[in-house]
């Protein structure tokens, strides 16, 4: 009767220490649920930063440029102008003019897009700035584009410079 009596005493004691190691093994599987969704938010939150980031820096680089970029396309526009270049000048110009393509190219790569709005269209503040405003033309309307605006991705960083009808 001791040895049946030690049995049951055993026999509990196994289904008690089985049920604090069950209510372990919930408590440690919740922590790591837990650390689990933790670790994918911050793996989503970096993400987005980096993302910003990346905007943020080819953003900053393209506004450096852009200066660049419009003085060779107004030294192009001058070149036109220009009567009786010799086979030297054309050569220089056709460089200038290679240079500039290149550095399109390049801005295109990393998502730059050159913005020409078109006489006609709406005027839309968010896309253009109005350099003067006209009395010839449909109201609210742009009459001519003065300088070229710049996307980067779906973000305006440089609004078109535009004459707006009114």
């Amino acid at each position: 009767m001791k040895e049946e009596k030690k049995k049951k005493i055993t026999i509990e004691e196994i289904a008690s220490q089985m049920d604090k190691l069950e209510d372990e093994k919930l408590i440690v599987e919740n922590q790591l649920k837990r650390a689990l969704a933790d670790y994918q938010n911050l793996e989503k939150a970096t993400f987005k930063r980096m993302e910003i980031m990346d905007l943020q820096s080819r953003k900053a680089l393209s506004e450096k440029f852009l200066p660049v970029l419009d003085a060779i396309t107004m030294g192009i526009k001058a070149k036109e102008q220009l009567k009786n270049l010799g086979e030297d000048e054309k050569a220089w110009a056709n460089g200038i003019c290679a240079t500039l393509e290149s550095l399109e190219k390049a801005f295109d790569e990393i998502g730059l897009k050159k913005y020409m709005p078109m006489k006609g269209d709406v005027f839309d503040p968010s896309l253009h700035e109005a350099i003067t405003v006209i009395k010839d033309g449909e109201k609210g309307r742009i009459y001519d584009l003065i300088q070229p605006g710049y996307m980067l991705d779906d973000v305006c960083i440089r609004p078109a410079r535009v004459v707006v009808s009114n």
